[in-house]
């Protein structure tokens, strides 16, 4: 028998490959190990064979299969295992995408300055003195801990108000302006309407004052005479 010189994959169809793996597992076939190859030791330099070749290879295959079951619970524990890790992985890369997001907002946040600050709000005295009834009895007691936002939020309310009065203010201002420029562009048509009719009734004038100068120049015995009866005479 020629021994082979290496030792190739096993198939996929091997048995040893789809034998069940048992609950409890087998132990370890360690232990067994040595003393098999000491029998076989013994067994091939001795002449007189101790123990039958048929007990060697059942223990040989008695200690493979224990490997073999050993070997494919831990290729199942580790296939099982790189799941978990690939979970855990998943779930540690969703944490740390979460972290950094809520990292980010609260970095935005603290950076936040409001519009309000910059706005040029009456002092805080000058609306109290100028707030109506109903706005500074809505307030909470000045020692509570609302206090300053909600007074805070009634001065921006009141602005609110005051620029829509402004507004409102500015826009009829606009609507008056464009009646204003309406009306005037209505005048202008009148007066150029007017100044055509005077420019026709001026040249009009002036020809009937040409004509009446040609009258007047003509000699008054060029001048057809009118009797009482209607009749024209003209002088020798």
């Amino acid at each position: 028998m020629v021994l082979p010189k290496t030792i190739s994959s096993p198939s996929p169809l091997d048995p040893l490959l789809l034998l069940p793996i048992p609950s409890p597992l087998p132990p370890s076939p360690q232990p067994d190990l040595d003393p098999l190859v000491n029998s076989i030791t013994s067994h091939i330099d001795s002449t007189e064979g101790q123990i039958p070749i048929t007990v060697l290879t059942s223990a040989i295959r008695q200690i493979t299969r224990k490997s073999q079951i050993l070997l494919n619970a831990a290729r199942v524990n580790a296939a099982q295992a790189r799941d978990e890790l690939d979970n855990v992985d998943e779930e540690l890369r969703e944490v740390e995408y979460e972290s950094t997001r809520v990292n980010d907002e609260m970095r935005k946040c603290s950076e936040y300055v409001p519009a309000y600050e910059e706005m040029d709000l009456p002092s805080t005295e000058e609306f109290l003195s100028s707030a109506d009834e109903g706005i500074l009895s809505s307030l909470p007691s000045k020692d509570s801990e609302e206090y300053e936002n909600q007074l805070m939020i009634a001065r921006l309310e009141h602005e609110l108000k005051e620029i829509e009065k402004r507004e409102n203010q500015v826009n009829q201002l606009s609507k008056q302006r464009d009646n204003l420029i309406k009306t005037k562009k209505e005048i202008k048509m009148k007066f150029d309407a007017v100044d055509v009719h005077l420019g026709g009734f001026s040249r009009s004038a002036n020809a009937v004052a040409s004509k009446l100068k040609d009258v007047a120049e003509i000699p008054s015995a060029k001048i057809p005479q009118i009797s009482l009866e209607g009749e024209s005479t003209s002088s020798a």
